[in-house]
């Protein structure tokens, strides 16, 4: 989808074209450091808004994680605060995804230095996670050679789980489709 939109300008490290990248962009800064970032963010599929943040947080420094990069320099935090409940409730679950979110980066010996807020119909957490490394402290994500070990960080299939059991605690139509089908 996104590759007819001609993205990118050929100078990312680690990507076969050097174009847009999967999960985090790696440039080369003018001072020749390494700068690797990441956007990612976590949509409400637990009950608790605090663990919400918590899982927003690792979900955002995983891919910093799955570059070989041990350390994040700093965060931004991308919150999405929920227009339709009411106040008091929006003011609770915003600050406890909040809490959530910089207690985990806390515990990662990062920094939540920034970040943006918006309105929406449900409440998002998420970030942009920065490091700053030199040439050898992270992993190419196009360097793999036949032969070579491969670390699974979790279960292949997560995010599918997830999807389907969110899709059957809402009666969605895909559930109904996946039911009707006797796929499951």
């Amino acid at each position: 989808m996104l590759t007819s939109l001609n993205l990118g300008d050929g100078n990312n490290l680690g990507t076969a074209n050097g174009k847009i990248a999967l999960d985090c962009s790696v440039r080369t800064t003018r001072q020749g450091h390494v700068c690797i970032s990441t956007t990612d963010f976590f949509f409400p599929l637990v009950d608790s808004p605090y663990l919400q943040g918590r899982i927003g947080a690792a979900n955002v420094l995983s891919d910093l994680y799955a570059e070989g990069v041990g350390d994040c320099d700093f965060v931004l935090m991308l919150l999405a605060a929920c227009r339709d409940m009411t106040d008091d409730d929006r003011n609770i679950c915003t600050r406890e995804m909040v809490r959530g979110f910089n207690d985990a980066c806390i515990e990662a010996g990062t920094t939540v230095t920034g970040g943006q807020t918006v309105l929406n119909p449900w409440p998002v957490i998420g970030g942009v996670a920065t490091t700053i490394c030199s040439e050898g402290e992270y992993v190419k994500s196009n360097g793999a050679q036949v032969g070579d070990v491969v670390v699974l960080t979790k279960p292949l299939g997560t995010q599918v789980a997830v999807n389907v059991h969110e899709w059957r605690v809402r009666q969605t139509p895909k559930w109904t489709e996946l039911t009707n089908r006797n796929i499951l």
